[in-house]
């Protein structure tokens, strides 16, 4: 008797992890390095042709569904988009970078000055860029422009 009853505690004993703890396990690691990713500190704008690519580092993305179409152009020292004569300047995602003289989205985006392009995304007005962008935007690039673009992530 004494070994059966100590055969059903090692038994309890060599168990595998639940599915359920398993999936607790990683959820508790994706959260943990998003929380790592936003705890770093925002790598400094990237330049194109002595022009600032603003990037906004304070949104993980999602949510805005908009069209902006034009060409790519300066909006005081920063880098934005010239539509039907209006100019928007453009907060890219983060992660943008500028390689042989284009701007680079995460998602492969990839346009040079002068050059058309189209960004998913969405547009807010200058005072709410200013409360929720990091860094905060130059004022010569604000006073070129009277809205601010947001492109998905993925754009």
């Amino acid at each position: 008797m004494a070994d059966l009853t100590n055969a059903r505690q090692r038994s309890r004993w060599t168990r595998r992890p639940s599915r359920a703890l398993a999936v607790l396990g990683g959820t508790a690691l994706v959260v943990g390095g998003f929380v790592a990713w936003r705890a770093l500190p925002p790598a400094p704008d990237a330049e194109l042709e002595g022009l600032r690519v603003l990037t906004d580092t304070t949104r993980p993305g999602g949510g805005m569904d908009a069209l902006l179409s034009g060409e790519l152009t300066a909006v005081g020292s920063c880098v934005g988009v010239e539509s039907d004569g209006f100019v928007t300047l453009v907060a890219w995602p983060r992660g943008t970078k500028v390689e042989d003289g284009a701007v680079v989205t995460p998602g492969g985006t990839r346009a040079r000055l002068d050059e058309q392009l189209q960004l998913g995304g969405g547009g807010i007005d200058l005072e709410t860029a200013n409360e929720v962008l990091d860094p905060e935007i130059p004022s010569d690039c604000l006073d070129a422009t009277t809205s601010v673009f947001l492109p998905q992530p993925d754009e």
